[in-house]
């Protein structure tokens, strides 16, 4: 409603200028067409690269914000995030900022925050597959944290034509790695397959922040009966 009523005044602004134009300086039917239309590719245009230079400068931000993960700084991230997202007027960039902080959260294990940020998103982010994978993605490991395990099959059955697409490419081959194990150990009773899974997932991925899930996946297979 807010930004009708915007439009709706600068339109009757610009109207208001045409006519001061026409009468003021005399200005014939043409004139005032032609000046329309070179004002209104102007206006477009400018439009069009302010838009573009905000959203390029506040994911720029968003970037250096995210850098903050691995000083381990996230609630620091989560706060400023949250301020850029009720305060931008841009959609791209508050779900950006929303994704980021969900990942924030993921970051310091309250798995319960990150899966309701995600699940806000329903399936409006279909239109960016990548983000969408990666939401699934993410969202599917927070089921397998908080036991949802229906939850995590069906997604993960749902979003096969997103994760196909990337699981392997560099920056996700890990995380695909390790949501594969996930399936396997909480979906099948083979114990020893599932103890060789995990061996060859911790050789594969080092990074410290997998260990955490590294200890869950060992849990569920030392514990099958919690599954």
């Amino acid at each position: 409603m807010k930004r009708f009523l915007s439009i709706l005044v600068m339109g009757i602004v610009y109207a208001s200028i045409l006519l001061v134009c026409e009468i003021g300086l005399g200005l014939n039917g043409r004139q005032i067409f032609v000046i329309y239309i070179v004002s209104a590719v102007i206006i477009f245009v400018g439009a069009i690269l302010f838009n573009l230079i905000y959203n390029v400068v506040h994911i720029k931000k968003i970037n250096k914000l995210v850098s903050l993960f691995d000083e381990g700084k996230f609630d620091e991230c989560i706060d400023k995030l949250n301020a850029m997202e009720k305060t931008t007027k841009s959609k791209h960039i508050k779900n950006m900022a929303k994704l980021n902080m969900a990942c924030a959260f993921m970051k310091k294990k309250d798995y319960v925050e990150a899966k309701y940020i995600f699940e806000c998103f329903g399936s409006s982010l279909e239109k960016m597959p990548e983000v969408e994978m990666t939401r699934r993605l993410n969202l599917c490991l927070c089921y397998f944290h908080l036991k949802k395990y229906e939850k995590a099959q069906e997604l993960y059955t749902d979003s096969k034509p997103f994760f196909d697409k990337y699981r392997e490419t560099d920056d996700y081959y890990e995380y695909f790695i390790l949501l594969d194990v996930f399936m396997y150990v909480v979906f099948n009773k083979d114990a020893t397959e599932a103890r060789k899974r995990l061996h060859e997932a911790r050789l594969l991925c080092k990074d410290e922040e997998f260990e955490e899930d590294f200890e869950c996946l060992e849990s569920i297979i030392n514990f099958p009966n919690s599954v």
